[in-house]
This record gives structure tokens, sequence and C-alpha cells, in this order.
């Protein structure tokens, strides 16, 4: 028994209990049952005084008379269970018939007791009113601890988030803009991260009078791991850190190559598209690590350049790279740009794919180098229905306009070697093959680049079309395979 008082006392340790009941007499036997029980007890006349009595000191368990003058007592349990966290409720009741259960259940009672009552049945009672407001405390205990834990979380994410926020400034800050470049050689830029913060990061720097440096490079990935490897990669290939003025790009990506670090082994690697350009002859060296080829964008036929690709950076720390010769005349455009330009999928045709990219160019090779970005990147959100797949970069090295035109007549192909002294010189060919020429994708409707406002394209109909019609076609299949 005193085991039992024991455990009793525990479990009603510091809860309060409020007394209702209009009798006076039962009111004194009730309070001095629960007393001796070692609860503390409040009691009240009416329901009217128990609501002044619980907005002064809260209660865990109400016991409440059934009939009282004024308010009942399944009108105060109403009156409390409106409450954000309402008390226990017995009610006592004169009264055992099934319809009486069901009206006090309903205005919200917890439990009953039938009066007259044995005090080992209240206390068994209390007893279960308690178990159930312990049970309560220590939900409103752990729900306190949550809502300060996502507090906590909330002030940490939204840290983080001005973090990602200022890197990605950062990291847009380090990428260079539209400009004029030495010799009135020019460049054009476009930049769409998928994320705050992108693997792929571009440059071009400027060597010596007469040579300017440029990379595109593409970590695996997006985010914040892909963009740290991206601009680690980046400082090693800044001027203070690696060779430009030895003029061999091979020798720069070998380098690069050697050094790349994977220090979380999960076999990130990257690709690159690195050369170094003649401002005054128009020669260009590029070396091609694993990366998509580049575009040469002319007057005469646009096409993918056919050069020599090595492995991607961190494959083999061994290999050994090579270059490509080539020379880039005036009108002449040279289009570099990552993977995530052509690989990007629309949910019912796929793949946007290189010959796209490369028909788009060709249809807009009278584009200006900025309008002509404008109008890929808007042919690329048109395609992946404006949800960003991957980081996207575009760069285009133009030629100035007074530059001189090499009039050579064989075609263009690549030639690799590792040293200065043994590359032979790759003239470009006058003679390449028309736009018209390019295997087209869909029957689509010319370019309209006529009308033009500060150099943006407003008619940029050529991907919408494709898309329209590519969607009538399956729709005019899909009603035929119906009517069969």
């Amino acid at each position: 028994m005193e085991g039992s008082v024991t455990s009793f006392q525990r479990q009603t340790a510091g809860l309060r209990v409020l007394v209702v009941e209009d009798t006076h007499s039962e009111r004194c036997f009730i309070t001095h049952l629960l007393e001796k029980m070692g609860l503390k007890v409040t009691s009240c006349s009416s329901a009217e005084e128990a609501i002044e009595s619980y907005r002064q000191q809260k209660a865990d368990i109400v016991i409440s008379d059934w009939r009282m003058p004024g308010m009942s007592g399944p009108e105060l349990c109403q009156y409390f269970k409106k409450l954000p966290f309402p008390p226990y409720m017995l009610l006592l009741t004169g009264n055992n018939l099934t319809s009486h259960t069901v009206t006090g259940i309903e205005s919200g009672a917890d439990d009953f007791l039938t009066k007259p009552f044995i005090p080992s049945i209240l206390k068994a009672r209390v007893l279960a009113g308690a178990r159930i407001v312990n049970m309560q405390h220590q939900l409103e205990n752990k729900n306190s601890e949550l809502n300060a834990s996502l507090i906590k979380e909330h002030a940490y994410l939204q840290q983080i988030q001005e973090d990602l926020n200022s890197a990605a400034k950062l990291q847009g800050s380090l990428l260079p803009t539209s400009s004029t470049l030495q010799n009135e050689w020019r460049l054009a830029t476009q930049f769409q991260p998928a994320q705050e913060l992108a693997g792929d990061i571009f440059q071009c720097l400027e060597i010596d009078d007469s040579h300017l440096g440029f990379y595109l490079l593409d970590v695996t990935g997006h985010g914040i791991a892909a963009s740290m490897q991206s601009f680690t990669l980046a400082q090693r290939l800044s001027s203070n850190s690696c060779d430009w003025a030895s003029l061999d790009p091979a020798l720069i990506v070998s380098q690069l190559n050697a050094d790349f670090e994977d220090p979380e082994h999960t076999g990130r690697f990257a690709t690159l598209v690195l050369g170094i350009v003649n401002t005054i002859s128009g020669r260009v060296k590029l070396t091609v690590a694993g990366h998509p080829l580049p575009i040469l964008l002319k007057e005469q036929g646009t096409a993918m350049m056919e050069l020599n690709s090595g492995i991607p950076l961190g494959i083999d720390n061994t290999y050994q790279y090579h270059y490509d010769t080539f020379f880039v005349s005036s009108q002449q455009h040279l289009i570099l740009y990552s993977d995530g330009l052509y690989e990007c999928r629309h949910p019912s045709f796929g793949e946007f794919g290189q010959q796209r990219l490369i028909n788009t160019c060709a249809n807009a090779n009278q584009l200006e180098p900025e309008s002509l970005l404008h109008y890929l990147a808007h042919a690329i959100d048109l395609w992946q229905q404006k949800e960003p797949q991957d980081d996207i970069s575009m760069m285009i090295l133009s030629a100035p306009d007074s530059f001189p035109s090499n009039n050579y007549s064989q075609r263009p192909t690549s030639c690799s070697t590792t040293t200065e002294g043994s590359n032979k010189d790759i003239l470009p060919n006058e003679n390449n093959r028309s736009a018209d020429e390019i295997v087209s994708m869909g029957d689509w409707q010319a370019l309209k680049y006529e009308a033009l406002i500060d150099s943006e394209l407003i008619e940029s109909e050529l991907i919408e079309s494709e898309l329209i019609e590519s969607e009538l076609l399956e729709s005019k299949q899909s009603e035929n395979q119906r009517v069969l």
C-alpha cells in the first residue's frame, strides 16, 4: 500500500486540482479527500467563479459537478476545451444514463464519476488524469525544445544563405564581363549558375602587349563543393601562379592536371578549354581537356571545330596535354561554353544537343556577340522550362572588325604538339560549308533578328517555334493512334 501511495504521489507531484461544486458539504468532502492524497486543491462554488479562479492560477485537473446554478458542468467543459491548453476535465454526475454520458463527452469531458463514489475510485480517476496531464506536459516540453531548435536552425540556415549569397557575389565579381580587350579584340560573356554557387568559372587575362590568355573550366557537379574546387583551380590559373608567359597552353594544363586534388576522394574531375591568342596575327593556341569543343562562328558558316581533346583533369595526373593552332580572322567569333548549355533536357523532347546548339548559332550568326549570348540563354531557358538543370557558362572571343583577313584555302585541321618549335600553324578555311548546309533538326522558321532595341533580341522565335511544332506533331500522332 505504501508503495502504491508513493507511486501516486510521484505521478501527481506538482499538479493542481480545481474542484467546482455548488453544495458546500460535498465540496468540502471532495477537497478533503484530494488534499489527503497530497494534491494542491482550489475549490469554487460555481462555474463562473471557477473561470475567474483559473484565469488567476491555472489548474491541471478540473473536477466539476454536472448540475449547478448558472453555468452547468458540461458548459464549463465547453469553455475550458476552447482554450489553447485546456485542463483535464472530470465530471461528477448522479445520473448514469447512456445519453448523459454522450452529452458529457460531446461537451469535452475527459472522464466521469457517478455520485456517490468510493474515495479509492476518485483516487484512481485522478491518477488516470494525472498520467494524461503528465504526457501533455512532456509533449509541451518537447515541442518547446523543438521550437527552440527550429529557431536556432532557422538562424543558422539564414546565416548560411547570407554566406552563400556573399560567396555568389564574390564568385560573380571574379568573372570577366563583356568588354573590349587589347588591340580591339572583344569579349562577351554569359553566366547562369544552377544554384547560388557554380562549378563553372572562366577568365580572360592579358599576358603581354600582344597576347591574351583565356579559359573556361567546369568542375563536375554544382553547389558549394564544386565551386570551391573551381575557385581553387582558378587561383592556380591566375597570372601570379602559372606560367602564362611561356605561351604554351599545353604546359599550363599539364601542370594544372598534375596538381589536381580530390581531397574527398569522390571521383571529382574537371573539364577545361584553355587558349592563348596573338592579338596581332590572330593566331590561337588551344588545349582541350575533356571539354566541349569550341564553335567557330563566321559569315560563311558555323561549325564545331575539329580539335584534339585530352582527358579531363583529375583522371591521370601524369597525362601530358597538347595544343592545336589555328587563326581567327576579322568577323569571326570563337564560342566557348560549358556542357550545361546543350545537355539540358526538355521533359518531352529530350536533350537540347550540340547539333541544335550549332544550328541556333548559325541562324543567329548576324547578331552581335552579346545579343547572341542573350538569345542562346533565352533558347535554353525555354527548352528547360525555366528550371535550371546545370551551370551554364558562355564566352565569345571576337577578332576586331578591322582585323586583316587570312585568305587561305586549306580547311582547318588540328595539329597537336607539346613544344613550341615543332608546332605548325594550321590555317583557317574560308570555304567551309554554309549555315544552309548544316543538317536541320526540324522545320524551323527563319530567325527574325532585325528587331533590336539596345542590343537585345526582341523576336527570338527559333526554339519556341520548334517546341510548338514538336508538340503539335506529338499531338497529331497521338490522335492518329487513337483513331486507329
